[in-house]
């Protein structure tokens, strides 16, 4: 049971950090919020969105049925949110919650609940 809190307690403090990135890096948040909306729908999974940002080659992420020049378009994206000047407070973000998968995480950018996050793993 006490897993379960400390979970919840992560998620709640991403959130809080997130909310922060937008206070204080409007612009990087905005371009956070479009790459976040299109991986969603384009129906791609968030490690893939967390893999290109980090630059990690992760190929169970990769996706395997989406058309080489619209994957092109997103990469595209992604990449001018890593352009970003103040990039790096998002990465620090990422790696400080590593232990909260890449899809809560992005979940929570766009406005979903905690509670609503904590204990589900179908999401990818």
């Amino acid at each position: 049971m006490a897993y379960m809190l400390a979970g919840l307690n992560d998620l709640y403090e991403a959130k809080e950090d997130l909310e922060v990135l937008k206070q204080e890096y409007p612009e990087l948040s905005e371009q956070l919020v479009h790459v976040v909306s299109l991986t969603r729908q384009m129906q791609l999974k968030y490690g893939y969105m967390g893999s290109l940002l980090r630059d990690e080659d992760l190929p169970e992420y990769e996706p395997k049925y989406l058309r080489g020049s619209i994957l092109h378009l997103y990469q595209q994206e992604v990449n001018k949110l890593k352009e970003n000047p103040s990039i790096e407070k998002l990465i620090d973000i990422m790696r400080k919650y590593k232990s909260i998968n890449d899809s809560k995480l992005f979940l929570l950018t766009l406005g979903a609940k905690p509670e609503l996050l904590q204990g589900s793993t179908i999401i990818k």
